[in-house]
């Protein structure tokens, strides 16, 4: 049973009803983990990313017009409602709930710890596939889209597009993830030649004592 301290499905419906889209979301998500109902809380989390950057939070591109803000308004609400659904099973049976998690759960991590044996195997393209089944089967799985990337940037034709879109969305649900911030420098000098912002992503490792970015900085950032 959900505790009386905590958010539950009703108050969080008035607070999306009442258009207040971001505050519904950062309550659900507080009120599943604290419960450590794991599906629901890795889902608020990555939509959460999404609003505070529709929001202009987090955003690092030119913002979209009105009209185009309002639509993706109305996308994000309708994701959030269907969150609530899954808020709201989650209410209703948390035992039955968290025993079909376990059971999921345990299938994604399989299927991550085959795409790290492929990608070990140098069957890169396999790997790649293999990595997006989890994305789609677990939307918020940060390593795999550090892993899908840093596959992408070594093709003989990099789709390093893509790549910045995985490891900027595994930045929106991990923020500060060392070896995302590292690759995402990687592939702003080697693609966007935009040294500026790769020397601020290693600063940033380093400054979390991950030694792996020293030599970065030192060939590349000495005087920045």
């Amino acid at each position: 049973m959900q505790s009386p301290n905590l958010p539950n499905s009703k108050t969080i419906r008035a607070i999306l009803g009442d258009g207040r889209l971001k505050e519904a979301v950062e309550r659900l998500q507080f009120s599943a983990e604290q419960q450590q109902w794991l599906p629901v809380a890795f889902a608020a989390r990555q939509l959460s990313a999404e609003v505070r950057g529709l929001d202009g939070e987090i955003w690092q591109a030119p913002r979209p017009d009105a009209e185009s803000l309002e639509v993706e308004r109305q996308q994000l609400t309708r994701k959030a409602e269907q969150l609530l659904q899954q808020f709201k099973a989650w209410e209703k049976d948390p035992d039955g709930q968290a025993k079909a998690f376990d059971t999921a759960h345990r299938e994604k991590i399989d299927l991550f710890l085959l795409g790290i044996k492929t990608r070990r195997e140098g069957k890169a393209p396999e790997a790649i596939r293999v990595f997006t089944q989890v994305i789609q089967k677990e939307p918020a799985f940060t390593e795999a889209y550090v892993e899908r990337a840093a596959l992408l940037m070594q093709q003989p034709a990099p789709d390093w597009q893509q790549a910045l879109e995985d490891l900027n969305t595994a930045l929106r649900i991990s923020p500060n993830h060392p070896l995302a911030l590292t690759n995402r420098g990687y592939l702003y000098v080697h693609f966007y030649q935009d040294l500026h912002q790769a020397c601020a992503d290693w600063k940033e490792v380093q400054q979390m004592g991950f030694p792996v970015a020293d030599a970065l900085i030192e060939q590349y950032c000495k005087n920045r």
